[in-house]
């Protein structure tokens, strides 16, 4: 847990990952080929979404949690598109970019 505010998130190191699952007896050419892939192994330094919830469900963890640094930019990207919506005094809805 990050106790810490503004402290930047780093993304798990490859070796890490890699043995994490191995002590959930697991191995990336496994999970690959359970799931209908040749290999894996570019997940560990490329973004490659379908992969990446894969390995994290069998860590039983969420991929942001384990490629932080993937998922910042869809967060911002999606932040600014939001629409924000502010409510006057007089109750009127108004709506912003």
């Amino acid at each position: 847990m990050d106790t810490q505010k503004g402290m930047r998130h780093t993304d798990w190191h490859p070796a890490d990952v890699k043995a994490a699952l191995e002590k959930k007896d697991v191995s990336l050419r496994q999970l690959a080929h359970r799931h209908g892939y040749s290999h894996f192994q570019r997940v560990l330094t490329s973004p490659w979404w379908a992969a990446e919830q894969i390995v994290a469900k069998a860590l039983e963890l969420k991929a942001e949690d384990i490629w932080p640094s993937r998922y910042e930019s869809s967060r911002a990207k999606a932040q600014k598109r939001t629409v924000k919506i502010s409510v006057s005094r007089s109750g009127r809805i108004q709506a912003r970019r």
